[in-house]
């Protein structure tokens, strides 16, 4: 039986992965150059590539790389990573709300809010020496 962490890690690698490919399959899908102009044209023609970037980020705190741990220090606490996820959650969401696929953004932006929000969960809630252990496993 998996512990809770590596859930944890497993489903922001999930996610992460899941990011990256919807910013670049909105790309290559040319859908964001056929939409109208305005100000959601502006927000669908740069959100696919600030998905790529944050699924890359996402899935580089997961795997303990050191420029993460130097430049992005929320991602290594419970609570940057949870208010990350929920954000990205929201991001994921308002993308394929636009695009045919609507299930696909809902399912992966609960995935990314429920991490998020056990994330938070254990930082307010947690036992101090079990958060400390955990933060020790995230890197």
């Amino acid at each position: 039986m998996p512990t809770t962490i590596e859930l944890l890690k497993w489903s922001n690698l999930i996610s992460s992965i899941m990011l990256i490919l919807i910013g670049v399959t909105q790309i290559i899908s040319l859908t964001i150059l056929f939409s109208s102009f305005s100000f959601s044209f502006f927000m669908s023609f740069f959100l696919p590539f600030f998905l790529i970037l944050f699924g890359i980020m996402l899935f580089a705190s997961g795997q303990k790389m050191e420029f993460m741990d130097n430049n992005f220090r929320f991602l290594s606490s419970l609570l940057g990573r949870g208010l990350f996820n929920i954000y990205l959650a929201s991001l994921a969401v308002y993308q394929l709300a636009n695009a045919a696929s609507d299930i696909i953004g809902f399912i992966i932006g609960a995935m990314l809010f429920c991490t998020g929000g056990f994330y938070l969960i254990l930082h307010f809630c947690g036992n101090r020496e079990e958060l400390t252990s955990y933060k020790q496993q995230l890197g």
